[in-house]
């Protein structure tokens, strides 16, 4: 699993699932959430919860809930760009 620490130069925390299920949260009852974020998660082939997605499951498992429509489609892409970002500017920080 990679370990994954903030961006110090840009005070940006790595995207998480909590960050998921809380951009969800301003758009959905709690059992909507619930529904979309399991469903999400066993189409990218993550069946057990307990330990923290690393990068690659949650990017896989956003762009399965990128396939619903409406806003939770549209929460998936807005998620998608941080963690492109985080990702980019995780790299630019390393050099």
């Amino acid at each position: 699993m990679e370990a994954l620490s903030p961006v110090k130069r840009y005070n940006l925390e790595p995207p998480s699932e909590q960050d998921v299920i809380t951009s969800l949260s301003r758009l959905f009852k709690p059992e909507e959430v619930q529904q979309l974020w399991t469903a999400a998660r066993s189409q990218a082939g993550l069946r057990s919860k307990g330990a923290p997605l690393t990068m690659d499951q949650l990017t896989n498992a956003l762009q399965q809930l990128k396939l619903s429509k409406g806003l939770a489609a549209l929460a998936a892409s807005s998620l998608l760009v941080r963690v492109k970002s985080f990702h980019t500017l995780s790299h630019l920080n390393s050099k």
